[in-house]
């Protein structure tokens, strides 16, 4: 096995089977999405990763607590791994664990960024004529978001029935991806809003929703308190 450093992030760290040589794209993809964290959504305290392809039923998934990412693909699915791995940092900049019945939200959100940051990916890596593989590559990370978001069951958002149900099971799939093709637009008009994620694990369990709201728009940065705004009229209706 070998330990692959990210290019441009210290302590980021590729655990993989193939050299660095063999894992040069994929190991590209996924540093830009980290720099693309970076900037919209940045960590409160830098902490190390290692990410590692374990192909199981667990995977993908995050770790906080040892700082470890597993994805459950492989290096010649770029696609794949950057919607996955997208999926993952989103929970891994979330420093504290969500409240039970808030982690339909922390799901749905995540499932927001695999669409968001790939898009944002697609941009990025169009640009880059050293890469030229991945240059001519970069439209399929939008056509292939876009087929995942076709992949959803109709949720209504502001059905107290419904986001119960959620409550219950926030692992419901295709119902996070109805609910994150709701939040892309509002994550596209507003990319600050990404900055109040890591609050998600600051509210404290025990509140209803609009409660909840209330609490993170209080501790959240002032500037994304509007777009949070927005967020709650999706599924509140005053």
């Amino acid at each position: 096995m070998y330990l692959i450093r990210f290019p441009n992030h210290a302590g980021y760290y590729l655990y993989s089977e193939k050299n660095a040589d063999k894992a040069d794209n994929f190991l590209i993809v996924l540093d830009e999405i980290v720099s693309l964290f970076d900037v919209y959504m940045p960590e409160r305290e830098r902490m190390p990763l290692r990410v590692q392809i374990v192909r199981s039923e667990e995977s993908p998934c995050c770790f906080r607590g040892t700082h470890e990412i597993y994805l459950n693909t492989e290096m010649r699915y770029v696609s794949q791994a950057a919607y996955q791995f997208a999926h993952e940092m989103c929970h891994y900049r979330i420093p504290f664990l969500v409240a039970d019945n808030l982690k339909w939200l922390e799901e749905s959100v995540c499932e927001t960024a695999s669409h968001f940051y790939m898009r944002k990916l697609a941009h990025i890596l169009a640009a880059r004529p050293d890469h030229p593989a991945l240059s001519g590559y970069a439209p399929r990370f939008v056509s292939y978001s876009e087929e995942v978001l076709k992949e959803s069951r109709s949720v209504d958002l502001t059905s107290p029935l419904q986001i119960r149900r959620l409550e219950l099971n926030w692992y419901l799939r295709e119902e996070n991806r109805c609910v994150a093709g709701a939040l892309l637009p509002l994550f596209e008009k507003n990319s600050g809003l990404w900055q109040a994620i890591p609050c998600l694990g600051d509210i404290p369990p025990g509140f209803g929703l609009k409660d909840s709201f209330a609490i993170w728009k209080k501790i959240a940065p002032a500037g994304t308190r509007q777009a949070l705004d927005e967020m709650q009229d999706l599924f509140i209706r005053i």
